[in-house]
């Protein structure tokens, strides 16, 4: 149940960043080839316009593909692929989905506040109503991003120079006993979760390391300030190099993850 769990809530969190992708393309006018849930191979879609809507056979959350996105000469020409358009549209779309997450987390916190619950054995909370509720859980969201964020950075900053300390993060392993623990304590704990998970995943995308967006926003950055496109081959290879370097971070933490759990 544990596994089915962080399953959901990982496809929740990964197909609400990407609609926010989806929305601020269609909003750009930018050519939506696809929106996908799930990874392919592709089970089946649905030809709407110019996008496929699709259902995909790997369940691990969904994507959107966007025309340019890949960097080749026949999407490059299109004129209303990604790179096609000013460079203030592209940041927009790229921020959409990390935008997304912190709204998603909001929204959690909010209708948690807007429950009574019991906070300990002895402590009962009444519901709130709406208005105010939104209102702290604004406040709550902000005051989690501004923590979240602090943490993010005093270990990003030891990463670079080998000294993160490890314990202080979790894996995909640490995070589905984390889910696992909270859908035993109630639905609004599960939500909770969902909330900090939900902004960590926002400000994750926003390190400037190629391959997320982030990296891809400090890109449409650079091509604005030179006033000329990056070449495709080297953001590639700096995509790649990204991408090398947030695979083996996950092993290392997903290996920590291991040894707490044996240890």
């Amino acid at each position: 149940m544990t596994v089915v769990v962080f399953l959901v809530v990982l496809v929740v969190l990964i197909v609400v960043h990407e609609f926010g992708h989806f929305v601020a393309a269609k909003w750009a006018k930018m050519r939506v080839e696809e929106f996908g849930l799930g990874y392919p191979p592709r089970l089946f879609g649905i030809q709407w316009g110019e996008t496929v809507y699709s259902i995909n056979a790997l369940p691990f959350g969904g994507f959107v593909k966007i025309c340019g996105e890949n960097l080749n000469k026949e999407s490059i020409a299109d004129p209303r692929a990604f790179t096609a358009r000013p460079k203030w549209q592209q940041a927009v779309v790229l921020v959409a989905g990390i935008a997304m997450n912190l709204l998603l987390a909001w929204l959690l916190i909010s209708i948690v506040l807007m429950t009574p619950r019991w906070v300990s054995d002895h402590e009962f909370i009444g519901a709130q109503p709406l208005v105010p509720a939104l209102v702290e859980g604004a406040e709550t969201t902000i005051q989690l991003t501004g923590a979240i964020a602090g943490g993010l950075a005093h270990f990003f900053a030891h990463v670079f120079t080998f000294s993160a300390d490890l314990s202080q993060i979790a894996g995909p392993i640490g995070i589905a006993g984390a889910v696992g623990t909270a859908s035993t304590l109630g639905w609004q704990n599960i939500l909770s979760l969902i909330a900090l998970i939900s902004i960590n995943l926002a400000l994750v995308n926003l390190i400037p390391i190629p391959a997320l967006d982030g990296g891809r926003l400090f890109f449409v950055l650079i091509e604005a300030v030179i006033r000329r496109p990056i070449k495709p081959v080297v953001a590639q290879a700096a995509n790649a190099a990204g991408f090398a370097f947030l695979l083996l971070l996950m092993v290392v933490v997903t290996a920590n993850d291991v040894y707490r759990l044996i240890g």
